[in-house]
């Protein structure tokens, strides 16, 4: 009884060691870059584009933006690049003035969860 309980044992504890790095090395959702970058500086923004770790789950990904005096900015509808469904974008109605923005964004992964998170950069053009 007692081989067959350390045999045991040691049958968990081997699998669970060999199951640790396979289950971190599955990507969690998250943002993985974004256009405009965080804290850049650019002279114009024609959109607003985020790429994710994995898709968004259907109807789950928001991108709002918010102007220097904290405003809604208008956007087009959230759209999902054709080639590459972690990527999406809103393209803007009007061009921004120059001062700070901020980038909210929302998004839910293959687990679930919904994560969130917001960004700036800064529109600095010469008039």
């Amino acid at each position: 009884m007692k081989k067959v309980g350390w045999a045991l044992a040691l049958a968990l504890l081997t699998g669970t060691a060999l199951a640790g790095p396979i289950a971190s090395a599955v990507p969690h959702f998250a943002l993985q870059a974004s256009d405009p970058e965080a804290d850049a500086t650019v002279s114009e923004v024609r959109e607003v584009r985020l790429w994710f770790s994995q898709v968004p789950q259907e109807g789950s990904a928001l991108i709002r933006l918010v102007g220097p005096s904290g405003d809604l900015i208008e956007t087009g509808e959230l759209q999902s690049d054709p080639h590459d469904g972690r990527v999406v974008f809103v393209t803007l109605e009007t061009p921004l003035g120059n001062g700070d923005y901020t980038v909210r964004w929302r998004g839910i992964g293959d687990d679930g969860h919904v994560v969130r998170g917001e960004f700036g950069f800064t529109v600095s053009a010469e008039r």
